[in-house]
């Protein structure tokens, strides 16, 4: 299997809808768009698999018509021929075959360490140098801006599945988003862990009578709070809240990383599989340990494909010591799912699946059920 090569490249356009709307600042959906990306040999029963994710809702990084451009005509022609276990230099080719497109090459990154993993017939997980943790704790599913009983209300009902850290989305109004917290709060008690994430909403001065004003809900950390191009502002928005302030969106790449820990603009770095990929996400998770900063593995809506990809990082990477992000579609009321595994038997946990690769065979019936027609509506 040493010899195998890449012989095509596959882009599937997938649109799944769910019965329930998220909302977040920046938008509102009920659907999650992505594509399912395939890397093939000639041994029909060895391919590499990933989930490029279009997100976030209503104002998404990347979207499946450039996605697939990207892989058809640039990225997938580079890979072709490429042996398996040379993953390095088809990363390299990746890198060359077009500039930008952070979402798509994540993915392709991710496709090729299962890929790699699957053509020594090794765990993905063995291949990363195995666990350092055999648990991963997880968040459940992130509460998305409603009245504030409505939110409080999903809140207490994680708590009462075993949650113990939950993650809601603030972003209208000082006023509206301080009740949004102070609710939660009030329903979930003293003992629940509370991130809050505003998703680029605020300027600094609106960003600190906020969090000054949440101080007293014990929040873990606030997310995003002003605008994802401002460092300057983060640092100085950083000096005036007691609350540790978290980046996501200012770190698009491991360049952009280094940028807000120079600038000391940050408490937390946001990694996320679904933007780094792999390799990326560690060495951008090793600097920030190295500068002292916290990292927390992050996530989008995605399918259990992706979630499974940020689970082999969440278990085989030290740096990452605080309770997971890793996403789902459970927001907007999705119920089936892209694999055939179940990732969360247990409330508040995660665990990685054995077989091969990322240990998950694609359920393909569900696959057909979401394809779409790329010529459509976005």
């Amino acid at each position: 299997m040493n010899d195998l090569v890449i012989s095509a490249v596959e882009a599937i356009p997938l649109k799944i809808y769910g019965d329930t709307h998220f909302a977040i600042s920046e938008g509102r959906a009920n659907a999650h768009f992505a594509v399912l990306l395939i890397l093939k040999t000639d041994d029909e029963n060895i391919y590499g698999f990933s989930e490029v994710a279009c997100a976030p809702p209503g104002k998404p990084e990347e979207i499946p018509g450039e996605i697939i451009s990207a892989v058809e005509n640039f990225i997938g022609p580079a890979l072709l021929g490429t042996k398996t276990t040379h993953l390095n230099q088809a990363m390299q080719l990746v890198q060359k075959s077009i500039k930008g497109k952070n979402w798509t090459k994540a993915a392709t990154n991710v496709a090729l360490h299962d890929l790699w993993a699957k053509s020594q017939n090794q765990s993905l997980l063995t291949m990363l140098g195995g666990e350092v943790k055999s648990r991963i704790p997880v968040i459940g599913d992130v509460i998305g801006i409603m009245s504030p009983d409505a939110m409080a209300e999903i809140a207490a009902h994680q708590v009462a599945m075993g949650i113990t850290t939950l993650k809601i989305k603030v972003g209208e109004t000082i006023a509206a988003d301080f009740d949004r917290v102070n609710a939660v709060r009030q329903a979930v008690g003293d003992h629940v862990s509370i991130r809050v994430d505003a998703n680029d909403h605020y300027v600094v001065a609106e960003a600190v009578t906020l969090i000054n004003k949440i101080e007293d809900c014990m929040i873990e950390h606030v997310e995003q709070p002003i605008g994802r191009f401002d460092l300057l502002g983060m640092r100085n928005l950083k000096k005036k809240v007691c609350i540790p302030i978290a980046t996501d969106d200012m770190v698009a790449s491991v360049e952009d990383a280094m940028n807000v820990i120079r600038l000391d603009a940050t408490d937390r770095i946001k990694i996320k599989v679904t933007k780094h990929g792999l390799t990326n996400a560690r060495a951008i998770a090793k600097m920030a340990r190295a500068a002292g900063l916290e990292v927390i593995l992050g996530h989008v809506f995605q399918t259990g494909l992706g979630a499974v990809a940020e689970a082999n990082l969440a278990a085989s990477c030290g740096e990452i010591r605080c309770v997971n992000e890793i996403g789902s579609l459970g927001p907007i009321g999705v119920k089936d799912d892209l694999i055939s595994e179940s990732l969360r038997d247990e409330a508040g946990y995660m665990k990685i699946p054995t077989g091969p690769g990322l240990g998950v065979t694609l359920d393909w019936s569900t696959v057909d059920k979401y394809r779409y027609d790329i010529n459509g509506k976005f």
